[in-house]
């Protein structure tokens, strides 16, 4: 997100355009060592996971100048590619965990013979796929954040909101869980696709929480709190996002 905003400021009618040379070192690296899985997984994770989802933003962001609408762009693309991932990469993810909890198995085996680390353990194998769209996602959230407070447009949280079409991917993803073998990537799709709602129930709650609590300690404690609830602000993002409840697009702040 810092190149895009240097990118931005060097050629402001078409900013996407300098990113495309980031695409050339992975797509070589992919060319030379294309017959080993572990090399075209990591070529393929800088090109669709971060290359083209930072390229999708910045030319949404160049079109439009609505910098949330172009958060939301990415973030359904991470989705997407993470989909795509599971199914194209997913024996070679899978060994490579097995490979992980068998070597954990050898230098620590008696918490592997605690039951609830191994219910754990049985938890994060069938969440895999949720285990890399999560992160990239809040992390493309921290990267807008950085982004608009290095173009000087300060981030605000209790403003952040995501265009309406966003909750319709989320009811598109509902009639999986009714394959008994697509269970696994519904909980997978719908975990990553509620980060969304997720950040925007936070802005919900802090935009509320600002009329009653003025102190920079009290609302660090208060975000804490929050996000420690989070299936209520996935709920309230969810919410928000069709109804309006801080009535923002009145305001004229929604982006």
């Amino acid at each position: 997100m810092v190149y895009s905003r240097f990118s931005l400021l060097r050629k402001p009618e078409a900013p996407h355009r300098d990113l495309l040379l980031f695409f050339v070192f992975p797509l070589a690296f992919a060319a030379f060592f294309y017959k080993q899985p572990g090399s075209l997984l990591v070529a393929s994770d800088a090109v669709l996971g971060v290359g083209l989802v930072a390229f999708l933003f910045l030319y949404s962001f160049s079109r439009n100048a609505r910098p949330y609408s172009a958060f939301t762009l990415g973030s359904v693309l991470i989705v997407a590619y993470g989909l795509a991932r599971h199914f194209l990469f997913g024996p070679y993810l899978m060994q490579a965990h097995n490979q992980a909890m068998a070597e954990m198995a050898r230098l620590y085996p008696q918490i592997m013979q605690n039951g609830e680390f191994a219910a754990s353990l049985s938890m994060a194998r069938r969440l895999i796929l949720a285990s890399w769209t999560v992160p990239q996602v809040l992390a493309l959230f921290l990267g807008l954040v950085v982004f608009l407070n290095l173009n000087k447009a300060r981030f605000r949280w209790s403003e952040f909101a995501v265009p309406h079409y966003y909750n319709l991917l989320i009811l598109a993803a509902l009639p999986l869980y009714l394959a008994p073998n697509l269970r696994t990537v519904f909980l997978n799709t719908l975990l990553s696709l509620c980060v969304v709602p997720f950040l925007q129930g936070v802005g919900v709650l802090l935009h509320w929480a600002s009329r009653y609590v003025s102190n920079v300690f009290g609302m660090v404690l208060l975000t804490i709190l929050i996000i420690l609830n989070a299936i209520l602000v996935v709920l309230v993002g969810f919410a928000d996002i069709w109804l309006d409840l801080r009535k923002l697009n009145l305001k004229g702040t929604y982006s």
